[in-house]
């Protein structure tokens, strides 16, 4: 359900949003950013952060350094036509510094998406920490479901649409077995035979997956396959609005937050993790014990189970925080 509309004649909230290139981080913090806009007028600014130099990271520490001493008051660094704003957003660690420094700067309230490193968590005004990270309780914490993000529920999300997301390799968290996932997604075709399929791999879909994929598509009339670094950029929030099922391999966690906020019904793939205690694997599994999501292994037993349809809004949750604790006049 959409907030209602801003009052007209509210003085815009000014709010500066930092943004380090990699689009998880920019659907964090764009997708708080939009939630506000929703509630209050906002007058926005982006700041997209140049790559990493040492001496850039140098200097940046060098500058938080100083001003933690009482070198004087900052120049702040994120002005919006020479006025300062009112708030500072962002997520990844190269937006931490800059953050801090602009709050220095400036006095806006920082808000960051993620957990910063332990010397800037206390630093920051609000952390917004989703539950996988088993954050310790503290003033400046809330704690989320799973992180904000773009995605919207209100999708056609047709029956005969589904969606199968393919994460990849990633040698920290688990291992991965291409052989495995494709058996598992024709499961899942051929006893869905009345829809259309759509499968997407991601970044880190190993290469020999991906003709696996390709020959899958050519070998079934319902399915479709599309290499994700050929797809233009809001193709897959498309894709969640007109699908009622998608499924998503476990370690593609961040989509399967953006597949419950869209609204559609999320199954999960399996991987083999490689700790027990993998703070990904944690939160899936909270999902699954809270019976927001149906595992493969369930769904096998009984074909004729359909994951729930349970819908997030993490990101409106986020603003509704942000406003509570610094601006409750625009809370409606």
């Amino acid at each position: 359900m959409m907030p209602e509309t801003p009052p007209r004649g509210m003085k815009p909230l000014r709010v500066t949003a930092f943004l380090d290139g990699r689009p998880g981080h920019g659907k964090q913090t764009l997708g708080v950013l939009h939630a506000l806009s929703c509630r209050t007028p906002v007058e926005a600014a982006c700041r997209d952060l140049p790559q990493r130099t040492p001496w850039g990271e140098t200097r940046l520490w060098g500058l938080f350094f100083l001003s933690a001493m009482g070198a004087g008051r900052l120049r702040a660094p994120c002005a919006q036509a020479g006025r300062p704003p009112d708030l500072v957003l962002g997520a990844g660690t190269r937006t931490h510094l800059p953050m801090i420094l602009c709050q220095r700067g400036s006095g806006a309230r920082a808000v960051v998406c993620m957990t910063p490193g332990w010397p800037l968590l206390r630093r920051m005004d609000l952390c917004l920490i989703p539950w996988h990270d088993n954050p310790a309780p503290a003033p400046n914490v809330f704690v989320t479901v799973g992180p904000p993000n773009t995605a919207r529920g209100d999708g056609a999300h047709l029956a005969d649409r589904c969606l199968v997301l393919v994460g990849g390799v990633d040698p920290k968290s688990h291992h991965w077995d291409s052989r495995a996932t494709l058996s598992q997604i024709e499961t899942l075709v051929d006893r869905g035979q009345a829809a259309l399929w759509t499968v997407s791999s991601s970044p880190r879909t190993p290469g020999e997956m991906v003709p696996l994929l390709q020959r899958l598509a050519a070998r079934r009339a319902n399915v479709r396959f599309f290499k994700s670094e050929e797809t233009p950029a809001g193709w897959i929030e498309d894709r969640y609005a007109e699908c009622d099922c998608v499924w998503v391999t476990a370690d593609s966690v961040s989509m399967v937050y953006e597949a419950l906020t869209a609204g559609c019904r999320v199954g999960i793939l399996p991987v083999r993790w490689k700790r027990r205690d993998d703070k990904f694997r944690r939160g899936l599994n909270l999902l699954v014990e809270e019976g927001r999501v149906l595992v493969y292994d369930a769904w096998l037993q009984d074909p004729r189970k359909l994951p729930p349809r349970v819908v997030l809004d993490e990101a409106s949750r986020c603003a509704q925080e942000i406003l509570r604790r610094w601006w409750p006049d625009r809370l409606r």
